[in-house]
């Protein structure tokens, strides 16, 4: 039986990638996109494989986050939207479909630490 689609929208490589790996470890797969454009084709090429939509509505740059959800929720009705405004919340919400999830019980704090490393670590390099 294949695994649930997640598709996560995230314009940070830095945070985008290990939230993507965190998911895939709770058993799901998982599309990534960085922007609205690149997130309505893969839409529009996997919709009926995609479960469930994880957006930054902050860090959608080609189109407010919102604009997104509403355009995911008419087209695509059966696609569950998660919005999140913070890193915080955007691994939260990864955590809670990770306990509700194929493989769940991972500890998104976990993650969220391994984000704030890797942002604070391109912050001083970016001071230097």
């Amino acid at each position: 039986m294949e695994q649930p689609t997640v598709l996560v929208v995230e314009r940070d490589i830095l945070v985008r990638q290990p939230l993507a790996q965190y998911l895939r470890d709770c058993g799901y797969q998982v599309l990534e996109a960085i922007d609205a454009d690149e997130a309505r084709q893969a839409l529009s090429e996997r919709g009926g494989q995609i479960a469930v939509t994880l957006i930054d509505v902050k860090g959608v740059p080609s189109e407010h986050g919102f604009a997104l959800a509403n355009w995911i929720r008419s087209g695509h009705p059966g696609i569950k939207v998660l919005l999140g405004g913070t890193i915080a919340k955007v691994m939260q919400l990864a955590g809670d479909l990770c306990n509700e999830g194929p493989d769940g019980h991972l500890d998104y704090r976990t993650v969220l630490d391994h984000i704030r490393r890797l942002l604070a670590g391109r912050e001083e390099g970016s001071t230097r």
